[in-house]
C-alpha cells in the first residue's frame, strides 16, 4: 500500500534536498581548497613566507575556505544525523542499534535525539 506524505516526511525530503545542494556547493569549495593547498605547498617549497603567500590570494582565501568547508560539513552532518536518528527511533529502533549503525556511543545518540533543530 502506498505511503501518504506526512508533514514530517515532506520536511525530511525538503531537508534532504537542501543537504544535497549544500554538499554539491561544498564539493566545489573542496576542489578549490585542494588547489589552494597545493599552491600553499608550492609557495612554502620555494621558501615564501606565510604572509607573502596568503596576502596574494584571491578571495575567498584558503583559511576562509577551510572554515567554510568544515562548517558546512559539520552542520550538514548534524542535520541528517538528527533526522535519521529520530526516524529510526520513531520506527522502534533502540538507541544501542542506532549507535552501532552510526558508529558512535549510545550517549552520543541520546544527545543527537535531544538536540533541538536549528
Amino acid at each position: 500500500m502506498p505511503l501518504t506524505m506526512t508533514a514530517v516526511a515532506a520536511a525530511e525530503l525538503e531537508m534532504l534536498d537542501g543537504l544535497a545542494s549544500d554538499v554539491d556547493e561544498n564539493a566545489r569549495d573542496e576542489r578549490l581548497l585542494a588547489r589552494r593547498i597545493r599552491a600553499l605547498r608550492a609557495g612554502r617549497a620555494k621558501g615564501r613566507s606565510w604572509q607573502d603567500i596568503l596576502s596574494n590570494e584571491a578571495d575567498p582565501g584558503t583559511m576562509e575556505l577551510t572554515s567554510r568547508v568544515l562548517k558546512a560539513m559539520s552542520s550538514g552532518s548534524g542535520a541528517i544525523r538528527r533526522a535519521v536518528a529520530r526516524g529510526l527511533r520513531a520506527g522502534g529502533e533502540s538507541i544501542a542499534a542506532i549507535s552501532e549503525r552510526f558508529g558512535v556511543s549510545r550517549q552520543r545518540v541520546s544527545a543527537i535525539l535531544r538536540r533541538d533543530d536549528d
